[in-house]
């Protein structure tokens, strides 16, 4: 939002939908990117051909980081589709998301998609969309599904700063009822509470893998092995260092800036709009942070994802 807007949830849906988003049949709100014909399309698409891995999450998780990831697993002895997909223009069109229209023709990705799966050219997926909305297959088949769980106060907030200028990020008022319209699931993409229950129920299936972004974050290695091992591909000590090296989040002590491989600043300046671990603690008040922890509890208690998911 590059406005002043009081946010609640008529002046955000009107707002919103003022800058093309739009209100899909069960009261999600998608942005104009996802046209309106795509969710159906999405849910009716037909996987056949090469091998698939399916990257899901709710929006602002890090899912462009785990389809890095994940891609570099999948494609270690097959350098060419790595060299193929650096071809394509922009970051976030070489990490596929079916959800959403080509930038450059408005036409939903997943045409071009079944045409490069006939050519058994093994994929990297993924979708914002719940279980119920995504294509059967993705839990319901031999493909693997890789389910990436974030903090929840750290997708309201960056979710939040991806609409929001910085500058009004420090009135208090916005920030609150923003975090309220979260909760109560009147944002972009829909409840975040009822997205992520949606994908963990899959979590004892065996071509399910759920991964928390801050073990990942705090553990790139350790993620990538995790990775490797759900895949079942076997990689060399040196190649899976060297993934984690060009993705390593280190902080210089002197400058106190973060040191990052500068032939990936497409990755970068995309990650950069809020991948940080507890980038929450700077905006929500106490009193926000326990009505939050309050919420949480109740919509997951019984479901084994609160104890799952540490709510400090």
């Amino acid at each position: 939002m590059r406005d002043c807007l009081r946010i609640e949830k008529n002046d955000l849906r009107t707002f919103l939908q003022s800058r093309g988003y739009w209100l899909h049949d069960t009261g999600i709100l998608f942005p104009p990117n996802v046209t309106r014909g795509n969710p159906a399309a999405v849910r009716n698409l037909e996987f056949n051909g090469g091998d698939i891995v399916f990257v899901t999450s709710y929006p602002k998780s890090g899912s462009l980081l785990l389809k890095y990831i994940t891609r570099h697993i999948l494609y270690h002895d097959r350098p060419e589709y790595i060299e193929y997909l650096n071809q394509v223009k922009g970051v976030k069109a070489r990490l596929c998301c079916l959800d959403f229209s080509s930038p450059e023709t408005g036409e939903p990705p997943h045409t071009e998609i079944v045409t490069t799966l006939a050519q058994n050219v093994p994929l990297v997926l993924s979708t914002y969309l719940r279980q119920n909305m995504a294509p059967p297959q993705v839990v319901e088949s031999k493909h693997k599904t890789i389910f990436l769980v974030r903090h929840p106060k750290d997708v309201c907030i960056t979710q939040l700063k991806s609409l929001l200028p910085e500058k009004d990020l420090q009135k208090r008022t916005d920030v609150g009822n923003y975090i309220q319209q979260f909760l109560d699931g009147n944002v972009p993409f829909g409840s975040w509470f009822e997205h992520t229950l949606s994908w963990w129920k899959y979590r004892s299936s065996d071509n399910v893998l759920i991964v928390m972004y801050e073990d990942m974050y705090l553990d790139l290695l350790g993620t990538i092995k995790q990775i490797s091992k759900f895949l079942g591909i076997k990689l060399s000590p040196e190649y899976m260092e060297t993934i984690a090296k060009r993705l390593q989040f280190k902080v210089d002590p002197v400058n106190g800036c973060e040191l990052k491989d500068e032939k990936l600043e497409e990755f970068w300046e995309a990650f950069d709009d809020g991948g940080h671990v507890g980038e929450w603690k700077k905006y929500f008040t106490q009193r926000q942070s326990d009505n939050f922890d309050i919420v949480f509890r109740s919509r997951f208690v019984g479901t084994g994802l609160e104890s799952f998911i540490q709510m400090p």
